[in-house]
């Protein structure tokens, strides 16, 4: 890839931002061979379309085909349910961060998660793994390890005077979730507002 090309195939700072954002939540980066570059894969269900589409847009210049539908047999429940996504081209651009987040094909939280984490980003990790439950927000990440959790729990307070708690999953006591209080929405709301899709705030529980 010439330099003209990779300019072209560079991110944008905003962009970056909420990449980051993506990456804590259901964003997925992939090498399929051990000199490729990486790609990176968006995918939501059916009923999150809007936001898939959202993504792609934003991403569009990245992408060769448009996002697709994926046809998934729900064994649980006896019925098929539909994923769309899309995948990014393996650019230069991805490898860095896939560095930085990913250790031996699984997800980790980089030690420079401070330098990293902006509003921009806490608003698209919100929007893919954050829930409104009870009075409070609730952001999963039971794919990160404890000591990931602690440094998400600090950067959380370092970066936006944000307290969250860690709380174990009731179904695997290995797992664990963070939960933003009540008392401590204000500021969230404060925070993403100039950033989060309009679809996507009753994530927390308000309309802005």
């Amino acid at each position: 890839m010439n330099k003209a090309e990779r300019e072209k195939y560079e991110l944008d700072d905003y962009l970056h931002q909420i990449l980051v954002g993506n990456i804590l939540g259901d964003v997925h980066m992939k090498k399929f061979s051990e000199n490729s570059n990486i790609r990176v894969i968006f995918r939501q269900s059916s009923i999150n379309a809007f936001y898939l589409l959202h993504s792609y847009e934003l991403f569009q210049k990245f992408v060769a085909t448009p996002p697709s539908v994926i046809t998934i047999l729900d064994t649980k429940i006896g019925r098929s349910r539909y994923n769309l996504s899309f995948s990014t081209l393996a650019l230069p651009y991805f490898n860095e961060l896939y560095e930085s987040f990913y250790e031996t094909k699984t997800k980790k939280i980089p030690s420079n998660i401070s330098d990293i984490l902006t509003p921009v980003s806490l608003t698209y990790w919100i929007i893919d793994d954050g829930s409104f439950i009870g009075s409070g927000l609730r952001i999963s990440t039971n794919s990160f390890s404890s000591n990931n959790l602690d440094l998400l729990i600090n950067v959380l307070e370092k970066n936006f005077y944000l307290k969250a708690s860690r709380n174990i999953q009731y179904k695997d006591r290995s797992q664990y979730t963070l939960y933003i209080t009540k008392a401590q929405l204000p500021l969230l709301r404060f925070l993403v507002k100039d950033h989060m899709h309009l679809d996507m705030l009753y994530k927390l529980g308000s309309s802005l």
